[in-house]
């Protein structure tokens, strides 16, 4: 321990005085206003005293799985799992329903679900179940703009996995240290702090691994080193094989943004050809950004052709998309250009204009294709 606080050049005695002592360096408000029903529901249990529960930890794997597809199904699984789940879970299942509700973009609710979480682990002494409320909680601070806090939580995560024996679970607070500082513009920590991730994380944990390899891809590349950059970038997509499409797909747009930045146009036009075509069937506003990417690649490869063509692909995305005014008329204005008015400067224009709607999340989550 003494080696990894020196490592993050920590002072030991002040480490050891916060951890064991009885200020546990944290500082979370409670949450104003009223919280949701499920909260709500978890007290009304703990006040009955209702100590009964069938339901284990591989049904709170299944709805922590489930969440990223089918959130609205995992948070009324949720709600109906408060008075069936094993009662030492129940911090747990908080945590899950917790991230469902950010997969949502319900951070209101989100904090509430994971703090109630929190005091319920503390009172029952539960500190990897801490530990796992802490790592969730970054998520919904980061969400919410503040990175240095989401980095602080992550790093409570962290040594409390540490103190505890759980270095898979260290490795994945890890993972998070590092994409927190990436945001905090801390490139070379966040690079020191993802190769400790990988040597903890377990070869079977094959998500935060792949996560590691996109975060290591993705601080070499703002560090200069595209070379580096390409080999993390393509480890990822290897091991990304089998884990949801959308997944697989952002890591081979990365390889296509890196390969366009080293100057093989060619192999970058492929791969974005590729994500071009998933996203139609998996998020329309990304299917568009990655189009613009596409046309763009040709124009700079002089084939103003190819690129109009490329853009008038987005044709049928006109009526899916008729709702978002901003997305459909920046689509239209391009393909009203026509070959002669296809410039770089109007692509690079009519995709920063797409992308403005990420300012929405709740809008851009909407734009899931259906298909």
């Amino acid at each position: 321990m003494i080696a990894v606080l020196d490592h993050l050049d920590l002072n030991p005695v002040t480490f050891v005085r916060r951890e064991v002592g009885e200020d546990d360096g944290l500082d979370l408000d409670p949450m104003p206003g009223e919280p949701p029903p499920l909260v709500t529901k978890a007290r009304e249990r703990l006040a009955a005293g209702k100590k009964e529960g069938t339901l284990g930890s591989d049904y709170l794997e299944l709805l922590d799985k489930e969440r990223y597809e089918k959130a609205e199904w995992v948070t009324q699984q949720a709600l109906w799992a408060v008075n069936h789940i094993k009662l030492p879970l129940l911090p747990r299942l908080l945590g899950v329903a917790g991230s469902t509700y950010r997969m949502q973009f319900l951070l209101r609710e989100a904090c509430h679900t994971l703090l109630a979480g929190l005091t319920l682990a503390r009172e029952r002494h539960n500190p990897l179940a801490e530990a796992n409320l802490l790592q969730r909680l970054a998520y919904v601070v980061a969400d919410d703009g503040d990175h240095a806090q989401a980095l602080r939580l992550a790093e409570e995560s962290a040594w409390r996995f540490l103190r505890h024996g759980d270095r898979a679970g260290m490795g994945t607070a890890l993972v998070d240290q590092g994409m927190w500082l990436y945001y905090l513009d801390r490139s070379a920590e966040a690079i020191e702090v993802q190769k400790m991730a990988l040597e903890m994380l377990p070869k079977t944990m094959l998500r935060s691994r792949c996560t590691a390899f996109q975060g290591l891809a993705l601080y070499y590349r703002r560090q200069g080193d595209l070379p580096q950059a390409m080999e993390y970038a393509s480890r990822a997509g290897e091991m990304a094989q089998g884990l949801p499409r959308w997944l697989s797909s952002r890591l081979a747009w990365l390889q296509g943004e890196i390969s366009e930045e080293m100057g093989d146009l060619g192999a970058a036009e492929t791969v974005l050809s590729e994500v071009v075509e998933v996203f139609h069937e998996l998020h329309l506003a990304e299917a568009a950004v990655a189009t613009c990417d596409l046309a763009r690649i040709q124009l700079l490869q002089g084939r103003p052709t190819a690129a109009y063509e490329t853009t008038r692909s987005m044709l049928v995305l006109l009526e899916p998309l008729r709702h978002e005014r901003i997305v459909s008329a920046a689509i239209a204005e391009l393909i009203r250009e026509g070959r002669q008015g296809l410039t770089l400067a109007l692509v690079e224009q009519v995709k920063a204009r797409i992308q403005a709607l990420r300012k929405d999340p709740e809008a851009w989550a909407a734009l899931k294709s259906s298909a």
